[in-house]
């Protein structure tokens, strides 16, 4: 599970700011929307507001970058390789400044959950530093530590020493030792890509159906029937790539250019009746489909995948051609201890306030993103909000209708539109 994760000085984030997956003592909900492990109880979910360009899909990128850094950039970076980190661009001093991560997560090992802290901080050229930390009979203690090309590890970290003789100044060393088969790198690696990452504003023309879990396309169908979509099965068939397009002069184009060229298609089954008589079964292509049912389609395998390994699983945009109440009722499931029971986690940034509610979650799994007159964002959650005349955030309060009224801010600044159009 992730307890926490930090990030300063990337895209609009330039000062350090922490999103914590981590319960406060409040007990709203607790036995539904949180789980406990070792001393602390966690959130099984979270919800993040705020205005369109506040930072939300900042927030999803700079988690995205610190876990492909940490997993490929070993294996894949070429000495001299630039590193892809984007600093804060509107300050002179942030620009040339390092950009730093950490994760705090834990990994179950011989029925044992280990407690892990790693981060590094990296420019364009070259890893300024990195760490890793566990939690060892009780205490925390470095594994290992890194200053530009210095790098020390300790009797727990014995895989360093094969990394530290091949390790690049612009790859991580995690991902070096795990290149080496290193016993507790190679975990964290295989750990961090077992977390799902998705965005609603991605239209895939594909589908990996791969037999992750058992019975994987029957728990597929059933999750869409549930959504009431009326899906009775789905199938692929490769196709020629021309065959896509339903422009004449397009498909022609392509045909002439590319025609071995093959694409997968997705064919939804429905029910065929001859008046109210049932004969038999209608396959349609994708393309035919709803926006929503595609959207709902490719999330499915991802969200089971999640709820079957209990792992991680971040969405950005997630409301996009979903119903609100699809988007309640997927939320339900992570929260459910019955249908969640390995304690899965969903992270997702959406607009939907309907699902802003004391009924459904937490003060401490809504989150905000706002920015500042600097254009840099502000991340905290509902729990940490202070009103100036009432304090903090009454658990009875109409969070959603305190919201659009911008009692909690992250919302659009929409007189200023106004005044600015001349309104």
């Amino acid at each position: 599970m992730i307890a926490e994760f930090t990030v300063e000085n990337f895209r609009s984030f330039k000062e350090k700011k922490t999103f914590s997956l981590i319960s406060t003592k409040d007990k709203e909900l607790s036995e539904s929307n949180t789980f406990e492990s070792g001393k602390n109880r966690f959130l099984k979910s979270a919800v993040l507001y705020g205005a369109n360009a506040s930072g939300k899909s900042n927030f999803f990128n700079a988690l995205l970058f610190f876990l492909v850094f940490s997993v490929f950039s070993g294996p894949r970076k070429q000495a001299k390789d630039m590193i892809e980190t984007e600093p804060f661009a509107l300050s002179k001093q942030k620009e040339s400044s390092p950009s730093s991560f950490e994760i705090i997560f834990f990994i179950k090992e011989d029925n044992e959950e280990i407690r892990y802290r790693y981060g590094f901080s990296v420019n364009k050229e070259h890893i300024l530093s990195e760490y890793l930390f566990a939690i060892i009979n009780v205490r925390e203690v470095l594994l290992f530590s890194r200053s530009f090309q210095q790098i020390d590890y300790s009797p727990y970290f014995k895989e360093g020493i094969r990394g530290k003789r091949s390790v690049r100044n612009n790859c991580s060393f995690l991902s070096v030792c795990a290149q080496n088969n290193g016993e507790i790198s190679t975990r964290i690696i295989e750990y961090f890509r077992r977390i799902g990452f998705l965005s609603g504003l991605y239209e895939p023309s594909f589908f990996d159906d791969e037999d992750d879990f058992p019975d994987y396309k029957n728990k597929i169908i059933e999750f869409l029937k549930k959504a009431d979509f009326q899906i009775n099965d789905y199938k692929t068939e490769i196709v020629p790539v021309f065959s896509i397009f339903p422009d004449k002069e397009l498909s022609a184009y392509f045909k002439n250019q590319y025609p071995e060229k093959k694409i997968e298609k997705i064919f939804f089954g429905h029910t065929y009746y001859d008046g109210e008589n049932v004969i038999g079964e209608k396959y349609l292509e994708e393309s035919v489909e709803s926006a929503g049912t595609r959207k709902l389609f490719f999330y499915s395998k991802y969200i089971i995948d999640a709820l079957y390994n209990g792992t991680p699983l971040f969405i950005d945009e997630f409301d996009t051609a979903l119903h609100p109440l699809i988007i309640e009722n997927i939320i339900k499931l992570f929260n459910s201890p019955e249908h969640n029971p390995k304690n899965a986690q969903l992270i997702i940034s959406c607009h939907a306030v309907n699902i802003m509610t004391n009924k459904l979650l937490r003060r401490d799994q809504i989150w905000f993103c706002e920015k500042d007159q600097y254009g840099a964002t502000d991340l905290y959650s509902l729990v940490e909000y202070k009103d100036d005349e009432k304090g903090s955030v009454r658990k009875d309060s109409s969070y959603n209708k305190n919201y659009l009224q911008g009692k909690y801010g992250a919302i659009p600044y929409i007189d200023e539109i106004l005044f600015q159009s001349g309104f």
